[in-house]
């Protein structure tokens, strides 16, 4: 029987890249500190905030409202004599290139792992929301044994007089209590701060976790819905991003409760087939339910890399041997993480006069993870020297982008490990036909060597993923393994 309680906690770091900043430079979290992204502010603590500072903010602006703010550069990295050299702490504060470097937020991601560490060590229903925050959902073992009578943190609206708590206010109250323990953990092992939200759904516990911030933690129960929602902005409804937030706009609707006071009839017609979904939300009604398993269906890991604007084939290449040591990075990450790898690869650039623009193709990656850069690198101009000047040029940016994630076989290229290897005859050794163990594979009704089955099924299901990525693509026959006057190995892969 599960024990899925419909209780919900989200928890948000607070301006997470400055903390981590802040830790890493052991500087006072109450000091004035802004992570720098090239020259704008992307992450502002709350200490930099009193004097106005914003995130977006150029570095410039910010030093004029507080002059002795601290602006440290995120960790970057650029190619020196084909290595991958990141910046040194001594280069924080600096000046950093965005043309000759790329941003490395490897630093931020491990922080990340282990703050989910701490996480996952009181909960099990844990969803990575992003790097800097995680949706949780309440089993009921995990708060049965927590006794109290009081709400730990700040209730959206007070209790009305006399009102007596449901079961269910009473289960979302032991879930304060073990907020407050989570987040208690998170600092005193990690140093770091953040805000989160308890409620019965998942929709109203990432709404609650930015009413009261920083370093506080926000309850929303049953019996306040739906008056406390109506002085919410309504872009800070879970889904309500995109379209849904525009026709607000045009309609002139800032708040929730503005658009509560609207007829279903009006939503019918502006929202033909979503009325259904806002009208709900507006409530605070939500049935989403907290992911315990990665999406790998969707799954993608991309890079990107801004250039100046050039028709030079030689600058772009430098960027995408740039970004191939980044996404190598990221995909071996992954890999070590879940045991996936990607099996399809998009370049993606933008051209100034027609637009944004990808082609893709498939990907083999093969043990060890050390080879992944270069299979990455080497499909990755296979690509890019598919693409015309008149195609590509003038362009400002350039990407990896890669998906569809898989089971990575046990093996290895086969080609580049012979080469590795004394040949058989150098040994001493001749392989005798009559000793070559072969099978029929079920798909091409071909006979192939034993040694190759692992090669071979992968060769089927590449071939499958090359007919859907290029349908019009010539194809090639499926050679039998079995020799009348076999080849040597290498004679076989040199032809391919």
């Amino acid at each position: 029987m599960d024990d899925l309680l419909n209780v919900y906690i989200h928890i948000d770091m607070d301006a997470y890249y400055a903390q981590a900043e802040s830790k890493l430079l052991n500087v006072d979290p109450e000091k004035p500190l802004c992570a720098r992204q090239w020259n704008s502010l992307i992450a502002v603590n709350y200490a930099a905030r009193n004097y106005g500072i914003e995130r977006g903010m150029l570095a410039e602006e910010a030093e004029k409202l507080c002059p002795h703010v601290l602006l440290p550069h995120v960790e970057t990295f650029k190619l020196i004599d084909g290595k991958m050299v990141f910046s040194q702490i001594s280069e924080k504060f600096g000046y950093h290139s965005q043309y000759e470097e790329k941003v490395s937020l490897q630093y931020y991601r491990q922080e990340s792992k282990k703050i989910f560490q701490v996480i996952r060590q009181f909960c099990s229903v844990v969803e990575k929301g992003g790097i800097d925050e995680a949706y949780i959902q309440i089993r009921r073992k995990e708060i049965q044994d927590i006794n109290s009578d009081e709400f730990i943190g700040n209730l959206i609206i007070k209790q009305p007089e006399g009102y007596c708590l449901s079961e269910h206010d009473r289960m979302i109250m032991q879930a304060s209590q073990l907020c407050q323990k989570i987040r208690d953990a998170i600092y005193t092992q990690l140093q770091y701060k953040c805000s989160a939200g308890i409620s019965i759904n998942k929709m109203l516990a990432k709404l609650a976790s930015s009413v009261y911030k920083p370093n506080q933690q926000t309850i929303i129960l049953q019996y306040m819905l739906p008056n406390c929602l109506r002085n919410i902005k309504i872009g800070k409804i879970r889904g309500f991003g995109g379209k849904i937030k525009d026709t607000f706009i045009k309609m002139n609707i800032k708040t929730v409760g503005e658009a509560q006071d609207i007829s279903k009839q009006v939503l019918e017609k502006e929202f033909p087939f979503q009325a259904d979904l806002v009208y709900a939300k507006l409530r605070g009604v939500d049935v989403e339910d907290v992911k315990q398993e990665i999406d790998f269906k969707n799954k993608s890991i991309n890079s990107l890399k801004n250039i100046k604007k050039t028709n030079s084939r030689e600058k772009v290449i430098q960027s995408i041997e740039l970004i191939s040591f980044d996404i190598a990075f990221r995909i071996i990450d992954f890999y070590e993480d879940n045991k996936l790898i990607p099996s399809v690869i998009s370049i993606v650039y933008h051209n100034t006069e027609k637009g944004q623009h990808s082609r893709q193709d498939q990907l083999r990656l093969f043990l060890p993870v050390e080879s992944f850069r270069d299979s990455i690198y080497e499909k990755a101009m296979e690509i890019f020297n598919t693409i015309t000047d008149d195609e590509i040029f003038p362009t400002v940016h350039i990407g990896i982008s890669t998906r569809y994630f898989k089971p990575i076989e046990n093996i290895i290229d086969i080609k580049k490990y012979i080469q590795q290897q004394p040949s058989q005859q150098n040994q001493g050794i001749s392989q005798n036909p009559m000793d070559i163990q072969t099978y029929e594979c079920q798909l091409c009704k071909k006979s192939i060597n034993v040694q190759f089955k692992n090669q071979h099924d992968d060769f089927h299901f590449a071939d499958e993923l090359d007919r859907t990525v290029n349908p019009k693509k010539r194809r090639c026959v499926v050679q039998s393994s079995t020799p009348k006057k076999q080849p040597s190995i290498m004679q076989f892969l040199n032809k391919k």
